[in-house]
């Protein structure tokens, strides 16, 4: 029985019969097959059913069905992932110093599966002993995965935000809602960390380099208010063909059922939700955040003599998304801490036990009282409470009672960059390697590994033909 976890696994299993004959190329495209993809197979199919049980009252928390995570062969996905990892790893044209790379690559793949099935398997389970036992390995998996909030740092923006509520000026609904927030909470233990910022010097760097880098994408956007689903597929269809040309052949934008625009680096594929509709502000984030750090990556990556580059080495997650953020910052040359109520969701359900249902009706009065202009309307608390459903949804989907801690990754990956680009402040060769493929450039085995790839044409000796362009 496989155990979770080692990476020994990919080289326990039986020699296999290896089959020379697929190239390096159409092996990776073949484990690409099987890529396990959590946040697609996390959307519930009663979704909507439960949310508007949950919202009247009939049901404390919502008991979703995810029939796409049912439906997958797991064990055969196993076997593929395990088989494909040790064709690459001692394929002949393989680079001895990649072979550890698509180890990791590969083990990362198992890892997700396996945290995947053991989902599947605790939504399924009735017996109370099984349902235990399922909940431990999950969250050991979870935490090894994605990371673990860390309680002070969970307090101390917990404390921040309820002491600027509680020095506010309200009368009426306002104070009636402050009342229940505190209520809810109850006695907060006190913690005073002191949490990472950049320096003046760092921002102003980074609004250079993020000007240098997405004005020429950001001149794509029509001067409109407003752009739904087909508008912002035209603007990214036009920045791929204008800017990036044949860097981006292959790549295509589609409107789809989706929760949310996603860059996916496997298919090579940008998906933007059905119905989806957003600002001018929004659309400039989201071609920074999406085409200028996820695209842009992966194209980067491509571009290289190691495949992995293109989806993200293992453990390449947080400074993904973090890097995500902090170039949405740097362009309009503002720090401003990231993530902050997925870090709040996770430790209400981590460190103080909280379920759905608590983390809601805590949260939504928490994001009413917080903005400068306290609206009481119903409209303007019902719009604050369908956010913070979708929100906490977010966070407890797969499981719907644990937290996911894949979006801790905005607030730790945020930081991490940040506190990177602190470090090489002014070094713009330095900041190249920061988008050279989905990796993590403050890890050290990442940086040597990005440091001795080569682009394809390069990766024997380069003719004299060659070594001259560069």
């Amino acid at each position: 029985m496989l155990e979770y976890g080692h990476m020994s696994e990919i080289y326990a299993v039986n020699p296999f019969e290896l089959n020379r004959d697929p190239s390096v190329e159409e092996l990776f495209d073949t484990l690409l097959a099987v890529e396990p993809k959590p946040i697609g197979n996390f959307v519930p199919t009663n979704a909507a059913e439960q949310k508007d049980l949950f919202f009247d009252g009939t049901i404390r928390n919502p008991d979703h069905q995810y029939d796409k995570l049912s439906a997958i062969d797991f064990e055969a996905n196993r076997t593929e992932i395990l088989d494909v990892t040790n064709q690459l790893v001692d394929h002949e044209d393989t680079p001895l110093k990649y072979k550890d790379t698509y180890v990791n690559f590969g083990q990362n793949y198992l890892n997700k599966t396996i945290y995947m099935e053991k989902v599947n398997q605790y939504k399924q389970a009735e017996d109370g002993e099984t349902k235990d036992a399922l909940r431990a390995d999950l969250m050991k998996m979870n935490i090894e995965l994605y990371g673990e909030p860390d309680e002070q740092t969970y307090r101390s923006i917990l404390n921040e935000k309820l002491d600027v509520i509680k020095n506010k000026e309200l009368s009426g609904e306002a104070a009636t809602i402050r009342d229940e927030l505190m209520g809810l909470v109850g006695d907060v233990e006190t913690s005073n960390v002191e949490r990472f910022h950049p320096s003046e010097e760092t921002v102003a760097w980074m609004n250079e380099i993020a000007h240098s880098l997405y004005d020429g994408m950001l001149d794509h956007i029509p001067d409109e208010k407003t752009f739904e689903d087909a508008a912002i597929k035209a603007v990214f269809e036009d920045i791929l063909l204008e800017e990036f040309g044949e860097s981006a052949k292959g790549w295509k934008v589609d409107v789809e059922k989706a929760q949310s625009i996603n860059v996916k680096a496997g298919e090579k594929r940008l998906v933007i939700p059905e119905g989806r509709k957003v600002s001018q502000a929004e659309l400039r984030d989201l071609v920074v955040h999406e085409l200028g750090v996820h695209f842009m990556r992966s194209v980067m990556g491509d571009q290289t003599d190691l495949l992995p580059l293109r989806l993200g080495l293992s453990e390449y997650y947080d400074t993904e998304e973090g890097l995500g953020v902090v170039m949405e910052q740097a362009l309009a040359g503002e720090f401003k801490e990231a993530g902050l109520g997925h870090y709040l969701t996770a430790g209400l359900a981590h460190f103080d036990g909280k379920d759905f249902r608590d983390i809601f009706e805590i949260k939504w009065r928490l994001d009413a009282l917080a903005k400068d202009d306290i609206e009481t309307s119903d409209k303007a608390l019902d719009k604050t409470k369908q956010a913070t459903y979708k929100n906490t949804m977010r966070v407890m989907r797969g499981t719907d009672d644990m937290p996911w801690f894949k979006d801790l990754a905005y607030y730790n990956g945020a930081a991490e960059t940040w506190k990177h680009l602190e470090s090489i402040v002014g070094d713009d060769i330095e900041f190249m390697l920061v988008l050279l493929g989905k990796a993590n450039p403050s890890n050290p085995s990442h940086r040597r590994i990005m440091l001795e790839t080569a682009t394809p044409s390069f990766a024997d000796d380069p003719t004299e033909e060659e070594a001259a362009k560069v």
